[in-house]
C-alpha cells in the first residue's frame, strides 16, 4: 500500500501536490513535526496553519485535515460543519486531542469529525500505517474529484463546440455522447448511454432515420462504424449532409468520432462550382463571339467592297462614254448597277435583321399578306436581275391571304432565291413551288447547282458558316442562319436536302393562319 501511495504521487510529477493540513497546532509545533516525520517521502505537502483564510485556500487540495482540539468547547470543534459546506472537499477531518471521556468523544464525533486520534497515538508503531491509510483514502477521493472536474470541463468544452462528438472506450462502447447527437436523434438520443456498444448505437440511429439494409447508405455507414477509422459523408433524412471522422486516441484508450454538419458548406461549394462553370461558359462565349465578330467584319468588309466596286466601275464607264454609249450599253451597265445595289440591300437587310434577331429586338408584326403575289413578285425581280437563270414559280396552291410578317417573309424568300442564284452557274434552273397541305404552308426552293457536301449539311444553318463548295463565291454565311431563325420565329421549320453537283432543295413549313 505504501508503494501505491508513492506511485500515485509520482504520477503527479510537477503538478500541484495534495496537502495534509494541520490546523491549530500551537506552541512548539510538536504535532506538525511528528506528522511530517511520519509522512516524509510520500510526495505530500504538509501545511501547518492557524488561520481560516489559509484553511479555505488549501482545503480543496487536501487529502487529510488534522485539527488540534484543546477541549470539546474549543472553537475548532465547529470546523467540520463549516468545511462540509464546500462541495469540493474530499478529505477526512480528524480531531487530535488529549485523552477525553467517552461523553466528550461522542460530542466531537457529533460535530462532524470523521474520527478522533489521541495525541498519545503518535508514539505507537502502527500510527504511521493508520495515518497512511487515511492519506491513501483521501488521495483516491481527491483523484476521483479531479477526474470528475476534468470530465465536467470536457463536457462543457464539447457542448460549446459546433460539432457532435461520441467518445468510445477501447472496447468500442460509448463513454460520452454530446448533446448534439441527442438533439439529432430525439427518439433514440436518450438511449445512447455510457456502455452501449457502437453497433447497437448504429442500429438505433439507422432505425430512427428509416434507413434499412436496402438503402445504399446503410452498407457505407455500417462499414464505417464497424471500422471506426477514417472519414465518411452521410445525408440524413431531412437533407442535411454530415461529415463523420473517426480518430483513435493515444495509447489505445479508445476512439473519438466527430460529426460536422457541412450542408451549408456543400451548398456554397456547389454554388461556387456553378458560378465557376457559368464564368467559364461566359468566357468561352465571349471568346467565341470575339472570334466570330472578327470573322464577320472581315467577310462583310469584303462583301460590301465588291458590289460597291461594281457600282462605281460601271458608273464611271457610263460617265466617260455618256456621249457615245448606245442604248443597249446603257441598259447593260444600269442593269449591272441595279444588281449590285440589290446585292448590297440584301446584305444590309440580312446583317441588320440577323443582329436584331440575336439581340431580341426583332419581333414579327403579323398582317394579312398575299403570299402568292409576294413570291411571284420576288421571283420576277430575280429574273430581271439574272436573265441567264430560269426561275420557275408555281405558287397557285397558296391561298390569297395569310397572316405573316411581310418584311420578314420577304427576307426569307429573297435570301433563298439569291442563294440559289449564286450557287447555280451551269444551265441554271430554279424551281419555286408553294402549296397548302395538312394545315401547313409548304414552300420549296430547288436548284440544280453545285450542292453541299453530305458531312456539312447539318452546319449550313450555323451563323457565319459557309460550305467548302462556296469557295470563290461571294457571301457572309449569315443568310441561311437568318432564314432559319425567321422561319422559327413564325412557328415553322426548314429542311435542307442536297446532292453534290446535282443541286440543293430547301423546304419550309409554316403554320397556316388566314
Amino acid at each position: 500500500m505504501l508503494d501505491t501511495v508513492k506511485d500515485k504521487q509520482k504520477e503527479q510529477k510537477a503538478e500541484r501536490r495534495p496537502y495534509v493540513i494541520i490546523f491549530g497546532d500551537q506552541g512548539e509545533k510538536a504535532m506538525g513535526r511528528a506528522v511530517e516525520g511520519l509522512l516524509s517521502g510520500y510526495g505530500l505537502q504538509l501545511a501547518d496553519i492557524n488561520t481560516m483564510e489559509d484553511l479555505d485556500r488549501l482545503a480543496d487540495d487536501a487529502v487529510l485535515i488534522l485539527i488540534s482540539l484543546q477541549g470539546v468547547s474549543d472553537g475548532p470543534i465547529d470546523l467540520p460543519r463549516y468545511l462540509r459546506q464546500n462541495p469540493r472537499l474530499v478529505a477526512d477531518i480528524v480531531a487530535l486531542t488529549e485523552d477525553i471521556t467517552p461523553e466528550e468523544r461522542s460530542k466531537v464525533l457529533a460535530a462532524g469529525f470523521t474520527s478522533i486520534f489521541n495525541t498519545s497515538f503518535m508514539t505507537l508503531p502502527d500510527f504511521k500505517q493508520i495515518l497512511l491509510n487515511r492519506v491513501e483514502r483521501g488521495f483516491h477521493c481527491l483523484e476521483n474529484r479531479i477526474q470528475q472536474d476534468e470530465y465536467a470541463r470536457f463536457k462543457a468544452a464539447l457542448s460549446a463546440s459546433p460539432d457532435a462528438f461520441i467518445l468510445f472506450d477501447k472496447n468500442n462502447k460509448i463513454f460520452f455522447v454530446s448533446e448534439h447527437y441527442r438533439k439529432a436523434y430525439p427518439k433514440s438520443g436518450m438511449k445512447l448511454v455510457r456502455g452501449l456498444d457502437v453497433m447497437d448505437a448504429f442500429t438505433l440511429c439507422t432505425a430512427e432515420e428509416g434507413v434499412d439494409e436496402n438503402d445504399p447508405r446503410y452498407a457505407v455507414m455500417k462499414a464505417f462504424w464497424q471500422k471506426m477509422d477514417g472519414q465518411a459523408e452521410y445525408r440524413t433524412a431531412d437533407g442535411r449532409i454530415w461529415h463523420i471522422k473517426a480518430r483513435k486516441l493515444p495509447d489505445g484508450h479508445g476512439t473519438i468520432v466527430t460529426t460536422t454538419d457541412i450542408t451549408h458548406y456543400k451548398e456554397q461549394q456547389q454554388a461556387l462550382r456553378d458560378k465557376t462553370e457559368q464564368l467559364a461558359d461566359a468566357l468561352e462565349k465571349e471568346q467565341e463571339a470575339s472570334a466570330i465578330q472578327k470573322q464577320f467584319v472581315n467577310m462583310v468588309s469584303h462583301e460590301f467592297r465588291t458590289p460597291l466596286s461594281i457600282i462605281d466601275g460601271n458608273a464611271q464607264l457610263l460617265q466617260r462614254r455618256a456621249s457615245t454609249a448606245n442604248e443597249a450599253a446603257i441598259i447593260e451597265k444600269t442593269k449591272t448597277i441595279r444588281s449590285a445595289v440589290s446585292r448590297l440591300v440584301n446584305l444590309m437587310e440580312g446583317v441588320l435583321s440577323s443582329n436584331m434577331l440575336k439581340t431580341g429586338k426583332l419581333e414579327p408584326i403579323p398582317e394579312p399578306v398575299n403570299l402568292r403575289g409576294l413570291i411571284e413578285e420576288l421571283c420576277a425581280e430575280h429574273r430581271d436581275l439574272y436573265t441567264e437563270h430560269r426561275i420557275n414559280c408555281d405558287v397557285a396552291g397558296l391561298p390569297d391571304t395569310v397572316v405573316l410578317d411581310r418584311k420578314l417573309i420577304t427576307l426569307v424568300v429573297s435570301n433563298l432565291l439569291s442563294n440559289a442564284v449564286k450557287f447555280t452557274k451551269k444551265n441554271p434552273e430554279i424551281d419555286v413551288k408553294g402549296w397548302v397541305e395538312d394545315g401547313l404552308i409548304h414552300l420549296r426552293f430547288e436548284d440544280n447547282g453545285i450542292g453541299i457536301p453530305p458531312n456539312e449539311i447539318d452546319r449550313v444553318f450555323d451563323r457565319y458558316y459557309r460550305a467548302t463548295t462556296s469557295s470563290g463565291i461571294p457571301g457572309t454565311g449569315i443568310g441561311l442562319n437568318l432564314v432559319k431563325d425567321l422561319v422559327e420565329l413564325h412557328g415553322g421549320k426548314i429542311n435542307v436536302d442536297s446532292e453534290m453537283n446535282r443541286g440543293t432543295k430547301f423546304e419550309i413549313f409554316l403554320p397556316l393562319s388566314e
